[in-house]
Protein backbone atom coordinates (compact mmCIF):
# COMPACT_ATOMS: atom_id res chain seq x y z
CA UNK A 1 0.00 0.00 0.00
CA UNK A 2 0.90 3.61 -0.63
CA UNK A 3 0.55 6.89 0.98
CA UNK A 4 -0.56 10.40 -0.79
CA UNK A 5 -0.35 13.87 -0.09
CA UNK A 6 -2.13 16.13 -2.23
CA UNK A 7 -1.45 20.02 -1.99
CA UNK A 8 -3.86 22.32 -3.13
CA UNK A 9 -2.87 26.12 -2.86
CA UNK A 10 -5.75 28.04 -2.64
CA UNK A 11 -6.57 31.79 -2.88
CA UNK A 12 -10.03 33.45 -3.21
CA UNK A 13 -11.30 29.82 -4.04
CA UNK A 14 -14.63 29.89 -2.19
CA UNK A 15 -16.33 29.12 -5.57
CA UNK A 16 -14.25 26.35 -6.89
CA UNK A 17 -13.56 24.36 -3.81
CA UNK A 18 -16.35 22.90 -3.43
CA UNK A 19 -16.57 20.93 -6.67
CA UNK A 20 -12.56 20.14 -6.54
CA UNK A 21 -12.42 18.89 -3.14
CA UNK A 22 -15.58 16.48 -3.88
CA UNK A 23 -13.41 15.04 -7.57
CA UNK A 24 -10.02 14.79 -5.55
CA UNK A 25 -12.23 12.79 -2.55
CA UNK A 26 -14.00 10.34 -5.53
CA UNK A 27 -10.51 10.21 -7.18
CA UNK A 28 -9.13 8.98 -3.79
CA UNK A 29 -11.85 6.89 -2.78
CA UNK A 30 -11.66 4.96 -6.44
CA UNK A 31 -8.04 3.83 -5.28
CA UNK A 32 -6.13 2.43 -2.05
CA UNK A 33 -3.88 4.23 -0.15
CA UNK A 34 -2.80 2.90 3.18
CA UNK A 35 -2.91 6.84 3.74
CA UNK A 36 -4.35 10.06 1.71
CA UNK A 37 -4.67 13.33 3.01
CA UNK A 38 -5.75 17.03 1.02
CA UNK A 39 -3.77 20.03 2.43
CA UNK A 40 -5.62 22.68 0.97
CA UNK A 41 -3.51 25.56 1.73
CA UNK A 42 -5.35 28.80 2.27
CA UNK A 43 -3.09 32.00 0.96
CA UNK A 44 -4.62 35.09 2.54
CA UNK A 45 -8.15 34.80 0.89
CA UNK A 46 -9.90 37.83 1.59
CA UNK A 47 -13.16 35.26 0.74
CA UNK A 48 -14.73 32.29 2.47
CA UNK A 49 -12.52 29.98 1.62
CA UNK A 50 -10.67 29.43 4.86
CA UNK A 51 -14.31 28.92 6.47
CA UNK A 52 -15.40 26.18 4.19
CA UNK A 53 -12.45 24.10 4.32
CA UNK A 54 -12.97 24.22 8.11
CA UNK A 55 -16.62 23.06 7.98
CA UNK A 56 -15.34 20.74 4.97
CA UNK A 57 -12.69 19.20 7.04
CA UNK A 58 -15.10 18.44 9.67
CA UNK A 59 -16.78 15.91 7.84
CA UNK A 60 -13.96 14.45 5.58
CA UNK A 61 -11.17 14.01 7.82
CA UNK A 62 -8.48 13.49 5.13
CA UNK A 63 -9.03 16.81 4.63
CA UNK A 64 -6.70 19.77 6.52
CA UNK A 65 -6.61 23.49 6.05
CA UNK A 66 -3.15 25.55 6.62
CA UNK A 67 -3.07 29.08 6.39
CA UNK A 68 -0.15 31.27 5.34
CA UNK A 69 0.51 34.66 6.91
CA UNK A 70 -1.03 36.57 4.16
CA UNK A 71 -0.62 36.40 0.32
CA UNK A 72 2.41 34.98 -0.32
CA UNK A 73 1.93 33.96 -3.81
CA UNK A 74 1.31 30.13 -5.28
CA UNK A 75 4.69 28.75 -4.99
CA UNK A 76 5.15 29.98 -1.11
CA UNK A 77 1.74 28.18 -0.69
CA UNK A 78 2.93 24.60 -2.32
CA UNK A 79 6.13 25.06 -0.16
CA UNK A 80 4.06 25.34 2.98
CA UNK A 81 1.85 22.52 2.04
CA UNK A 82 4.80 20.19 1.35
CA UNK A 83 6.72 21.10 4.10
CA UNK A 84 3.71 19.98 6.35
CA UNK A 85 2.94 17.01 4.29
Amino acid sequence: MQSLSIVVPAYNESARLPATLDRLLAWLDARRFQFAEILVVDDGSRDSTAAFVEEFSQKHSCVRLLRNPGNRGKGYAVRHGMSKA
